[in-house]
Order: C-alpha cells, then structure tokens, then sequence
C-alpha cells in the first residue's frame, strides 16, 4: 500500500497508479465487508487493508477465550430474521443450532422474584400464570393491552424483519416508542413489560427508541411466539474467529484514523493518528455514526446532521466465570424493571443457552448495568467495579461468590444504536444522497439499517459490493 506526505502547498494527497481500498474499523460491519472485498480479490486486483483504532477484532462482537470458558463481550445470539448472519455463517462453516424452547426467566418486584416461563413443566407454568395473576408488576389492564399490542404488530409481521428495514420505514413517523404507546393507550403493558424489555434489548429507554424500532424489537424478541433465535455451538465466539481467519492478514490493530481525506467530492484517503497518510481509491467506513461525524470533517453540513442525531446506549457489562449456577433452576436471565431497587439491569446465565460457552460443570454469568449507573462505573477501575457488582449482585442471588474464578469488565460508552425516532429514514434517504457528495466514500454499520448484529453484518456487505462495483468503474475508465 503506497503512502505520501500530503502536500502542504495544495493540501492533496499524491496518488498512486494502483486501486486500493480502506476499511476503517474491524468491527461486525468491518469484518463482514473485508471477507466479502477477500473474496473478490483475484478479480479485483486490489490491496485491501483494515485500520483498527483498538487491539482487538471484533468491536461489539469481541470475545476471549479465559480458561476454556468463551466469554461474549457485547453480542451473543443470532436471531432468526438474521438471514444475512446466518448465511455467512453457514458459508464460514460456523454450525448454528436453535435456542431451546423452553426458556424462563425472573422479574423482581415486591421484594422478590417472579418466575416466567415459555413452555416448560406443568408447575413452571403454573408458576408463570401465578406471576401474571399476583406479581406488582402485572396487571389485568396491563396483559389486555399487551394483547391489544400483539394484534397491532401482527398485521405488520411481514414488515417487521431484521433483513430489511426499508419495508417499515413508513413507521418511523417521528414518535418515540414512548409516544406510540401514549397514542394507542398502551401505557400500562409499557410500565409492565415493555419498558424492560427495550431496557435489556437497547441499554436504552422507550423515550429514546423511535417507535419503528421498538415496534419491530419488541415484536421478534419477545411478543411473537414463532420466532426463535440461534447460537454457534461454543457462542458467538466461534462467529468471530472464523470471520478473524479470514480477515485478520489485512488488519492492522492500535492504528486510530485521524481523518478520512475528501478533495473535490472524491475520497482520496486517510491520515493517521502517527501523521501518515495512506493513499486510497475506496474507503469503507465501518465505525459508529459518532466516530465517522468526527473523522470526515469534509462531509456536507446535511449529511453531518444525521450522523450527529444518532445516539447510542451505555453499557458496563460484566463477566464471572463460576462453580454453579446462581440463577433459579430452568431460568436464563433474572431482570430488575426500572424502579427497582439497585442499578443492576439484567444477570443472565448463558450456559443455559449455549451450554458450551463454559466447561462441563461450570457456569457463566453476565451483569448488565446501563445508562447513568453504567457511566458512573465506568469512572472506576476494574478491580472497584468488580467488588461493587459482585456486592450489589450478593444482595439478590445469596449463592453468588465473593471471589469468582474469573471476573471481565467490558465498558460501552456507545453500547448499542437507539434508532430513535425518524432516524432510520434519515439515515436511508441520506446514504442515497451520499454518492453525490463523496464519491469513493461508503458508510457502514448497524445504524445504517435496522440496528443489530445483522445489520451490521448487511451494512458491511452492501459497502463492499458498492466498493468493488466503483472500482471497476474506475478501472475501466482508465484503460
């Protein structure tokens, strides 16, 4: 890959004669265009590198392997509408299987736990009906409208799909989730279930989630009972590494981009963080709408409007390693509703999904804080925020050790996309507007389409493809 000193005189980037491409991040969006560009390789002709501003692969995907235990740092299931994820992962040979059918979960209000389960023994479901029926948190009202909402959704469940989000655009009015259900008189199932539920899907809250999103969130994760969703056999992990081997001779780790240089409408590389400017014909930026704002000052001012109005969740998420399970028997998850009394959000037990994430015998739990109480943590070190989960965690789960096998903190100060409300039309209608402004230039990341692991994954795809196709254009239009 050619690299020049800009010229001071005329504030340009000396070109080569060869093509050559950039991508800037090697997270989900990343990974997904570099194997798609490693694929078209010999065809294109083309040096590929990718720029990582941290040490690690895989962004909010990242995982690590501690003791044979496989820990998730950020994503951890592939959900059925993933169509995308799961053919590449089928390409990549990465086995998939179904979640179990029979899940159960907690809820905590008056004090204590409340059990609810999908499927399951007669008692599990007995205990589920004694929860609905008696639990603070539910309500006769509250399950009609949950009723009422599973109606509303339904006639849309053709369009509510995490494979292509241009089929609900026409939802995304405007209105927060929040406002949607004020408007259809919903407030209570919000109060009842809702509410947590975009609170463990979103690090975010139903004010901050436009209502198209929420709608489609809430409708494949937890409300339509067909729905499934699938794990490799040894977690998320097996995703990522595979997707690594493939990409990992074209990354470069701890190489921060400073800039990505736009002349004249036309991309024509990037400076570094170290004051090198690497020349390119085509640049993927596959980072957080946040970072691409900040790294191609040259952007037209409507542009930077819309990348500027996504927002993101906060998220610490914490890992243990332990001897046993800490979790009600048949549970994978106990969940705190907003009000609860603590800052703990979500602790799930992901042996109960993915039973090989953990040695035989061991388990692995997950501590979720989010928002205000997550950046309050974040201003800690690792060892200070272990001790005040692990205490705060003591208080509601007596079996859970003071001193685990292992602990991992994972801070996210921009955890996960809120897509709030009329951000996915924006962000749609101006990446058809982008061409004309920054040619060369091609956006990806899950706040480009519905946002997920898949969208992701698309994003990345669909920037690679529209890369390859310019390259050729511009290869043939010098011969």
């Amino acid at each position: 890959m050619a690299t020049r000193e800009t010229d001071p005189t005329r504030n340009r980037v000396r070109r080569s004669k060869g093509l050559e491409i950039l991508v800037v991040g090697a997270g989900a969006a990343g990974l997904a265009a570099t194997r798609r560009l490693a694929a078209s390789l010999k065809e294109i002709n083309s040096s590929i590198r990718v720029l990582e501003a941290s040490d690690k692969i895989g962004g909010r995907m990242f995982c690590e392997e501690i003791d044979g235990f496989r820990v998730y740092s950020g994503a951890s299931v592939i959900h059925e509408s993933f169509a995308t994820t799961r053919d590449l992962a089928r390409e990549l040979g990465v086995e998939l299987f179904q979640s179990p059918k029979k899940k159960g979960g907690q809820s905590y209000g008056g004090g204590r736990f409340w059990g609810l389960y999908v499927g399951g023994s007669l008692k599990q479901t007995l205990t589920t009906l004694h929860t609905m029926l008696f639990s603070p948190q539910h309500s006769l009202a509250g399950n009609w409208e949950f009723m009422r909402l599973f109606a509303i959704l339904k006639k849309r469940a053709k369009d509510l799909d995490f494979e292509d989000h241009t089929r609900m655009l026409d939802l995304d009015t405007g209105d927060s989730f929040a406002d949607f259900t004020r408007a259809n008189s919903l407030g209570r199932y919000l109060k009842q279930a809702g509410e947590l539920d975009l609170n463990c899907f979103t690090a975010g809250t139903s004010e901050q989630v436009g209502a198209a999103y929420g709608m489609a969130l809430l409708w494949l994760w937890t409300i339509n009972p067909a729905t499934r969703s699938y794990l490799p056999r040894q977690g998320i992990a097996a995703l990522v590494k595979a997707l690594a081997e493939v990409c990992e001779s074209f990354i470069q780790v701890s190489s921060p981009v400073k800039r990505i240089i736009l002349e004249d409408g036309e991309v024509r590389g990037v400076a570094m963080a170290t004051g090198e400017v690497i020349e390119a014909d085509a640049v993927i930026c596959a980072t957080t709408a946040t970072t691409a704002a900040q790294i191609i000052p040259e952007l037209p001012q409507d542009v930077r409007t819309v990348l500027e109005r996504v927002s993101y969740s906060s998220c610490c998420n914490l890992a243990f390693g332990l001897d046993e399970n800490i979790l009600a028997d048949g549970s994978h998850a106990a969940l705190f509703p907003p009000g609860s009394p603590t800052f703990l959000t979500m602790v799930t037990n992901l042996v109960a999904l993915a039973p090989d994430a953990a040695p035989p015998g061991k388990t692995l739990v997950h501590a979720v804080v989010i928002g205000e109480h997550a950046r309050a943590l974040f201003a800690l070190d690792d060892d200070d925020i272990v001790q005040r989960v692990i205490e705060e965690m003591r208080r509601f789960f007596p079996g859970m050790p003071q001193h685990p096998l292992f602990a991992r903190v994972y801070r996210w100060p921009e955890a996960l996309c809120l897509s709030p409300a009329g951000m996915l039309r924006d962000v749609h209608d101006m990446l058809r507007r982008l061409n004309g402004y920054a040619r060369g230039l091609f956006l990806a990341g899950d706040y480009t389409r519905l946002p997920s692991l898949n969208g992701a994954m698309k994003s990345g795809i669909a920037a690679a493809e529209a890369s390859l196709s310019y390259l050729d254009s511009m290869r043939r239009g010098r011969k």
